[in-house]
């Protein structure tokens, strides 16, 4: 019997949109990111390795990269602890440091607001352990979840490394062809969204370290924290949209508890730097999968609220591969 090309070509359809679908629920995402990560890494740096090495270059690479990710992970471990208690170091107390702040932020904010704002460190902490409390069992859970987590972002990274290592055979099928072009359109649409959304995020950390590191201590002003706002700001800065209004929120909070006058300065930084963000989502995301802002928020929307968190990360990349497809089939 004999199967039509277009059956054929729908049945790749089919089992690319079942695998994509059932990766957030079986809690495969992390791998699922880690993998095409090994992946596009390894077929970046390969051709810079086989200029000097020639063919043995991608096991080169594979090599560097198993030994780069475990000391990677571990001094970044290490480097981050270390940075963000580096004020500990000095002797500051931060039990003192955050009433500061609370103290501060509601002597500057309206009266209707502070009512919903903790009085000190101490009440701070009453109310996080009775969070804790009420949410034990859920708690544990994500332990175990980050447990999960872990192990399969580290057998993401051996699957995509293996992959990279893997020769075409000789022979070929119209239904190998199509389901390898839907495997290179999401690799595709992978790279563009999150090696773009990196570029973003480092640009916007870079300047944000600037600002809190080096020209606000020129004129003797010191923010809370601004440490733990220059880290945050990379790692909420890698969610499109959703991560940057985090981050603002931490950074407009620090620099009440400072002045307004301090809070105003910041807040016109942020005015600034989000129309370098526009042009640089424009130039480094749009351009390349033809998309606007608003399109994105509204798959990340509809993402978060099917699966949650890794929705949220999740709805950009998907995102881009429909429309990625769509294009394929001159839909769009």
């Amino acid at each position: 019997m004999t199967i039509s090309h277009t059956h054929i070509k729908i049945s790749t359809f089919v089992l690319m949109l079942l695998f994509i679908a059932i990766i957030i629920p079986l809690h495969l995402f992390p791998c699922f990111v880690a993998g095409f990560l090994a992946y596009e890494i390894i077929f970046a740096l390969t051709p810079w390795f086989e200029r000097i090495i020639g063919g043995r270059a991608r096991w080169v690479v594979v090599s560097i990269i198993a030994v780069v990710v475990v000391v990677v992970m571990t001094l970044s471990i290490v480097s981050l602890v270390s940075f963000l208690t580096s004020n500990i170091q000095r002797g500051i107390d931060l039990t003192a440091e955050t009433n500061r702040i609370f103290s501060g932020v509601k002597n500057r904010l309206p009266d209707i607001l502070p009512a919903y704002l903790p009085d000190s460190a101490e009440e701070l902490k009453n109310q996080v352990f009775a969070v804790v409390e009420k949410n034990l069992i859920t708690i544990r859970n994500m332990g175990r979840s980050f447990l999960h987590g872990l192990i399969t972002i580290l057998i993401g990274l051996i699957i995509g490394a293996i992959i990279s290592l893997n020769k075409p055979s000789g022979r070929t099928t119209y239904f190998r062809e199509q389901l390898l072009q839907r495997v290179q359109n999401l690799s595709s649409s992978f790279r563009n969204i999150v090696f773009a959304q990196i570029k973003i995020s480092l640009v916007n950390t870079i300047l944000t370290s600037i600002l809190l590191l080096v020209v606000f201590p020129l004129f003797k002003v010191h923010l809370p924290l601004s440490k733990t706002l220059v880290v945050a700001t990379f790692i909420f800065g890698l969610l499109p949209i959703i991560g940057n209004l985090i981050s603002n929120f931490l950074m407009i909070i620090s620099a009440l508890s400072v002045s307004l006058p301090i809070a105003g300065v910041v807040l016109v930084y942020l005015m600034l730097i989000h129309k370098l963000e526009y042009f640089l989502n424009a130039e480094i995301v749009g351009n390349r999968i033809q998309a606007k802002s608003w399109e994105l928020l509204l798959a990340m929307l509809v993402f978060e609220a099917a699966f949650g968190l890794e929705g949220l990360v999740a709805a950009p990349i998907y995102y881009a591969y429909l429309k990625t497809e769509l294009r394929y089939l001159d839909l769009i």
